[in-house]
């Protein structure tokens, strides 16, 4: 992270494209006016090069030295690519409004007055090297510990630290969501943050810090984030650290990445790391060594995921394989796919409309449609009070569709009937029937 303002940012976003072309890289990365992330592959000495570019671009842009002692700190992470293929189809630079969006741009507090963008420098939970986060891990008693997984369901699923809570994200702009209905839950316990690389973690712990201080009856804090107030918060949690304190908001340097490097048998972490690339998942070093040497560790190697049809042990994820309501990725294992006559999943979140829900509803005659249509209708009528809108309003469009497609097939009947009466018996009449539609398509892609 580091304060660009827009013009620079797109300074920066045109140097990214260039880069990407002299130094033949692949790769997606995001530039916003708060900094920059991404993740880029290529030959090692067009890696070493790539980063001594946007080092030396970011001190230009911010005024900084690079010389010993100076300059802009970017944490960069390495790791092998795993194959001699390329892990992204291409090199893509995207110009974004946040490197990480929470959906708070434009949007009101109290009084009419809009949310200050956050203040990552200012407002960012405490860093711990993976070395302290794993000793307070192992130190804090479990009443006052509250660890956190700042990512995606579909990435937990595959692989989380012992513990730790999943906030059921399918995007990170439900994580104020999951703060404001659990902030008295986190409030003077030791809340520990995690993510992939620590990127989401430095907005997340920000967001977190700005509630807990708003909400907090014992101070009169201004609504709009002080960043003077946030330094003041930060601080003490981090003199609260050093004494032992349970409470304070921490994040995990570096993320999951970082962690696995420091403790290569995986430590505290379970399963495997997702990525978003093409490799899906990264394991410890040790998981790693022990499939190509035939042996298994059951700490470092295990699998953590679950099928969501059968529930065998399965962690690997396919693009294809996603959720019917919100395409979000869910893990089915290759042999119930394989089996699937529609290839419809659910995800943790629309589990409950399993049987009743489908994307693709054209396939099924009218019996079937009907009594999808009366379960639609008997969860709807369970949707009550105000969290639930959303909910409503995807059972309501559903129910909509599906009395839609009933009245077609009623319409079609009832032609094809008149049609066969008109027909008189000495006359031959040859009809073709319109194909059936696929018994499976792909929700991913349609």
């Amino acid at each position: 992270y580091e304060n660009l303002g827009p013009d620079r940012a797109a300074a920066l976003a045109a140097e990214q494209r260039r880069l990407g072309v002299d130094l033949g890289l692949r790769g997606r990365v995001l530039v916003a006016p708060e900094g920059i992330n991404g993740t880029v592959q290529g030959s090692a000495a067009a890696v070493s090069a790539y980063e001594a570019s946007v080092e030396a671009a970011l001190c230009a842009a911010t005024g900084s030295s690079s010389s010993l002692g100076g300059g802009v700190a970017v944490d960069w992470k390495r790791s092998a690519a795993g194959t001699d293929e390329a892990i992204f189809p291409d090199f893509a630079v995207k110009e974004v409004p946040e490197l990480v969006g929470f959906g708070l741009h434009g949007r009101q507090v109290a009084g009419g007055r809009q949310i200050e963008p956050l203040d990552v420098k200012a407002e960012a939970g405490t860093r711990l090297s993976p070395e302290e986060f794993h000793r307070l891990l192992g130190e804090t008693p479990r009443e006052d510990l509250r660890l956190v997984d700042v990512r995606n369901t579909f990435e937990y699923e595959v692989g989380h630290f012992d513990g730790a809570l999943d906030p059921g994200m399918t995007h990170t702009a439900q994580w104020p969501r999951f703060v404001d209905s659990r902030l008295e839950d986190l409030r003077g316990k030791r809340v520990m943050l995690y993510c992939t690389g620590g990127i989401r973690c430095e907005k997340a712990s920000a967001y977190l810090n700005r509630r807990l201080r708003e909400t907090d009856t014992t101070t009169a804090a201004d609504v709009g984030g002080d960043s003077a107030g946030s330094r003041q918060t930060t601080a003490i949690a981090a003199a609260e650290f050093a004494e032992g304190s349970a409470g304070g908001v921490f994040q995990l340097e570096g993320g999951i990445h970082r962690y696995l490097e420091a403790f290569p048998d995986g430590g505290r972490f379970r399963g495997a790391n997702f990525v978003f690339d093409r490799r899906a998942q990264m394991r410890p070093e040790a998981a790693t060594e022990n499939s190509a040497a035939g042996a298994s560790d059951a700490s470092a190697s295990a699998v953590v995921g679950r099928c969501s049809e059968c529930r065998a042990p399965w962690d690997t994820h396919h693009g294809g394989r996603v959720c019917c309501v919100c395409r979000a990725l869910v893990l089915v294992c290759d042999a119930c796919d394989g089996s699937s006559q529609h290839g419809e999943y659910y995800c943790a979140e629309h589990a409950e409309l399993r049987g009743v829900y489908f994307h693709f509803i054209d396939r099924f005659d009218a019996p079937a449609l009907e009594e999808q249509a009366a379960g639609l209708r008997r969860l709807l009528a369970k949707e009550v009070g105000p969290k639930r809108k959303n909910r409503r309003n995807t059972l309501r469009k559903k129910i909509e569709q599906v009395e839609a497609r009933l009245q077609d097939i009623a319409v079609a009947d009832a032609e094809a009937a008149a049609a066969e009466v008109a027909t008189a018996p000495s006359e031959v009449s040859c009809t073709v029937a319109p194909a059936a539609p696929p018994s499976r398509r792909c929700r991913s892609c349609e």
